[in-house]
């Protein structure tokens, strides 16, 4: 990774960036205004990867003991820079200090980057969604990892 990219909570002036990036990732993006309204709810973990610019994103869903991972995303310019796995590192941190214990996530089943991603980090296919993704239309793998909590 880039010496100089930076892990950061997202904040009200990033979301037009982030809402580009999306845009060239996504086939079905979020909307800038969807980003805003994400930023109002305190379930929500928002983070970007920056160094002069945002170079990709993650949101995080957690409530209660469980979380959800809304999104991760990494400018296709900038891949293969471990940027993802700084996002997922600093995004699993924070889930854990909330007391997080399981993580969910879905992925396309041809995802294969973010499928290895993801099992780096321990997280295990645990079900199919059938064509749960449009444009183009494909089944989702349903993942899960636990995380311990420290007990001190």
């Amino acid at each position: 990774m880039k010496q100089d990219i930076m892990i950061r909570p997202m904040r009200q002036e990033d979301v037009q960036q982030v809402a580009l990036l999306e845009k060239r990732i996504f086939s079905r993006p979020w909307s800038a205004e969807s980003f805003e309204k994400a930023l109002t709810y305190p379930e929500q973990i928002l983070l970007v990867a920056e160094d002069d610019s945002i170079r990709g994103y993650s949101i995080l869903f957690a409530a209660a003991d469980q979380a959800d991972v809304s999104n991760i995303a990494v400018d296709p310019d900038f891949r293969g820079m471990k940027i993802g796995d700084a996002l997922m590192c600093e995004m699993l941190d924070r889930a854990k200090e909330r007391g997080v214990q399981e993580v969910f996530l879905e992925v396309r089943k041809s995802n294969v980057p973010a499928i290895g991603l993801y099992q780096k980090y321990g997280f295990e296919q645990i079900g199919v969604r059938k064509a749960y993704y449009e444009e183009p239309k494909e089944d989702a793998l349903l993942m899960k990892k636990s995380i311990t909590v420290d007990q001190t």
